[in-house]
């Protein structure tokens, strides 16, 4: 039966997602969680948003017919009223397209501007999704270090040059989450994402901005986004959802870029999905037409900037600066550590015995073998999500997680 199906070169070396696998392993009685990137669900808008199935009463017929592969008419001037938020201009309807969650978009770049062994320069760490994506049209890696500030941009050039010495290729994109990355926290410097429009305008290499969390700022004052900043619109590649800011069970996303490729990109979707539900999008026009968007992020940011300080005190309260280092977010939903005595993998394993979960930094990393140039790894890291677990979870938890350091660190010293 084996030689029956002959896979893909691409197939045969897929690997299921870290994150995913790992959430067969935390479902276990009594786990307190800090693994998954999961809103709240206690903030979830359910009956704001039942108030918005109206529409099929009002536009059936429409809604549940097959839609334009391009998005739902309302919805689409919905985003273009975001998007004059976000950009400081006015979108044109070429410029725009619906997606069934962020990851197809990046899913569809990736087929239209890459071939397999083409080279994509990330963040490192980055999202795994990406990753995942990237991977599944034989792309190659060039890891770009990554601090307080993000991604350090200075670097760039010298990266770019030494994929080109060592492969004879130019990367073809750039991607990144400047706002309150995943999984770092880091929001990109106004400094460095400057300079980073600079740059990639003189390597002529377009810039994937992926931005699910910008609006999820409590601290701070915004930083305009790299598309806003851009003199040459075409040079930016801008992605954002409705996940984070509202549910990831409607599972619709947007991006913003040149017609040209938007038009690439429909033509790509129409091999696979057609189009994102109609029905799921007229539920979020409506949604955002009513005004309950607006009313909802402030809810849920000040929600989030309560957890985010309930996590900062208690790490600073439960683990000693022997153990581990953070730093604390200004928005977003994640807590980026670097563990002092034990490697990530260690810890986790011992987490897990003490019944609490995060994300080895293993998992925000090309493998070796993936990387061109320096290889970046996240061996001494971990990433805590304290959006999803209520207050006595985020102190047990990190109780326990001092626990599991303190193990992790015995352990390695044995050996």
């Amino acid at each position: 039966m084996d030689s029956l199906y002959r896979f893909s070169s691409i197939a045969s070396k897929m690997q299921p997602s870290p994150i995913r696998e790992l959430f067969k392993l935390i479902r276990q009685p009594g786990m307190i969680s800090f693994a998954g990137g999961l809103p709240d669900p206690g903030g979830f808008p359910v009956e704001p948003f039942a108030t918005c199935a109206d529409v099929l009463e009002r536009d059936g017929r429409e809604v549940l017919q097959y839609g334009a592969s391009e998005g739902y008419g309302p919805l689409r001037e919905a985003l273009i009223d975001i998007m004059r938020d976000r950009i400081d201009r006015e979108i044109l309807p070429e410029e725009l397209i619906v997606t069934s969650g962020s990851q197809q978009a990046v899913d569809l770049v990736a087929r239209v501007l890459l071939d397999p062994g083409d080279i994509v320069v990330v963040e490192a760490p980055t999202y795994p999704g990406t990753l995942h994506s990237l991977r599944n049209v034989g792309a190659r890696f060039a890891a770009i270090p990554c601090d307080a500030d993000g991604m350090q941009v200075e670097l760039l050039p010298e990266l770019v040059a030494g994929c080109e010495s060592a492969t004879g290729k130019r990367p073809k994109l750039i991607y990144s989450v400047p706002d309150f990355s995943n999984p770092s926290g880091a929001c990109l410097s106004l400094e460095r994402r400057r300079r980073l429009i600079e740059i990639a305008s003189e390597l002529q290499i377009p810039v994937f901005e992926d931005d699910p969390y910008g609006r999820l700022r409590f601290r701070g004052e915004a930083i305009p986004t790299l598309k806003h900043l851009a003199d040459d619109q075409d040079l930016v590649i801008y992605a954002s959802s409705f996940s984070k800011v509202l549910a990831p069970g409607v599972r619709v996303a947007w991006t913003v870029a040149a017609p040209r490729l938007i038009q690439s990109m429909v033509m790509m979707r129409q091999g696979e999905d057609l189009c994102t539900s109609t029905v799921t999008q007229a539920l979020v026009a409506e949604y955002c037409r009513r005004g309950f968007l607006e009313n909802h992020l402030r809810h849920i940011i000040a929600t989030y900037a309560a957890k985010c300080r309930l996590m900062e005190e208690a790490l600073s309260r439960h683990l000693s600066l022997d153990q581990a280092e953070w730093h604390a977010p200004d928005g977003g939903f994640f807590f980026w550590m670097r563990f002092l005595a034990a490697d990530g993998s260690a810890v986790f394993d011992h987490a897990v015995k003490d019944k609490v979960a995060f994300v080895p930094g293993k998992a925000f990393f090309p493998a070796e073998d993936e990387q061109v140039g320096a290889v970046q790894d996240g061996n001494r890291f971990g990433r805590l999500c304290f959006t999803f677990a209520d207050a006595g979870q985020i102190e047990q938890g990190c109780a326990r997680l001092a626990q599991a350091l303190n193990s992790a660190a015995v352990t390695n010293d044995r050996e």
